[in-house]
């Protein structure tokens, strides 16, 4: 009878060690995807990332990668360029900077860059691109007592998405989904600070998404489930910001910590899986995907020595565009994870809106000879 409890003891402890060996297994892969000194701001659901790379500090350069190396966007003879985001047809949506100064928007596609101008006025700053080809830029038009936010259409037309109902209004649009839904926050021109709040506007009609009893509020991005995330402030601690989910008309608070600790934490991307990205005090780089924010640094072989401290966006298949840390310089990597997770987290919201078309072939065709006449640059680490 001791022998077997011996044997039970030694079988629970070997279970117990494999369970253990399990979890601690990593769920992702590291690439580099980036130069150094490089920034990610988007993904597609190809794991096309997009980013900017810093030359001396200060003047960007739009890039996306592939896969296969950095293809430049170039400045059209300016000073910079950025590449803001990437839709799932390939196009990337960027700024570029004149010698005079002024910023204004490019799309480049199938290996030709477009200029699409400025929002008349001034201070035009592109933010989103669906696979419609719907874009979304913040601007100040002559009149205007602060930034307005455009949807803008792929024949040029500008719709302006308006405001909430506050005196001085002013709004910020984020995020577009392919329903034409746009996340963003909206509220008082006020200074020092401005009380935002964040919302979802659709169709013409702009709502507030409610708040945990202060302000500012912001919706970062959103799914074409009408899912949102960002950040919204709570009144304890020295930092006063969480990361949230909004979902089916309810907020979800992702930081889940006590309202005694100093949280700090922002949601940046969502996928269709309700799978939240973002950054937090005490996780750096974290990922949500229905239980719990987990730290991205404790999901990745720990001997590669990188600090994911600002993922970006995450896709479908759970890429997630990241900025990390390794031996003091910063890389825009990308994620990929080991084996699959594709489980849903909260109840996703109905829209009845159609979906904007897929790539013909006609638009492959054209894309695959573009990327064979692309000039790519190899990733030195």
């Amino acid at each position: 009878m001791q022998a077997h409890h011996r044997l039970s003891r030694i079988m629970l402890c070997l279970t117990v060690g494999l369970a253990n060996a399990a979890w601690a297994y990593p769920e992702y892969r590291v690439t580099v995807v980036g130069p150094a000194n490089s920034y990610a701001t988007d993904i597609n659901k190809d794991g096309v990332v997009t980013g900017d790379y810093y030359i001396n500090g200060s003047s960007p350069r739009g890039f996306f990668n592939r896969g296969k190396g950095v293809v430049y966007l170039g400045t059209f003879g300016g000073t910079s360029s950025n590449a803001v985001a990437i839709n799932d047809k390939g196009q990337i949506l960027g700024q570029w900077t004149t010698t005079a100064g002024q910023v204004r928007g490019l799309i480049y596609y199938a290996g030709t860059r477009r200029d699409i101008g400025i929002i008349p006025g001034h201070s035009t700053r592109y933010t989103d691109i669906n696979n419609g080809g719907f874009i979304i830029a913040q601007g100040t038009r002559e009149g205007m007592v602060g930034p307005r936010s455009f949807l803008r259409a792929p024949d040029g037309k500008l719709t302006d998405i308006g405001t909430l109902p506050f005196d001085d209004p002013i709004a910020y649009a984020s995020a577009i989904n392919n329903h034409n839904t746009i996340a963003g926050a909206s509220g008082p021109l006020t200074f020092p600070d401005q009380p935002l709040r964040a919302f979802t506007w659709s169709q013409g009609v702009m709502r507030d998404l409610g708040d945990f009893g202060f302000a500012p509020n912001y919706g970062e991005a959103i799914n074409d489930c009408g899912q949102i995330t960002g950040s919204m402030s709570v009144p304890y601690g020295p930092h006063n910001r969480i990361a949230y989910l909004y979902t089916n008309g309810r907020m979800i608070d992702l930081d889940g910590r006590p309202v005694s600790a100093e949280r700090d934490s922002a949601g940046a991307g969502i996928n269709c899986h309700g799978h939240v990205v973002g950054s937090s005090n005490h996780l750096s780089g974290f990922v949500y995907r229905g239980r719990r924010m987990q730290s991205l640094n404790a999901l990745i072989d720990p001997a590669l020595h990188w600090d994911i401290f600002s993922p970006q966006a995450i896709n479908d298949a759970g890429q997630i565009a990241a900025n990390a840390m390794r031996h003091g310089v910063q890389y825009a990597v990308r994620l990929d994870l080991i084996r699959p997770m594709t489980a849903r987290v909260p109840e996703l919201e109905a829209d009845a809106a159609t979906l904007a078309p897929a790539i013909s072939e006609a638009e492959a065709k054209a894309e695959a000879q573009a990327q064979a006449r692309e000039v790519v640059h190899p990733v030195q680490q």
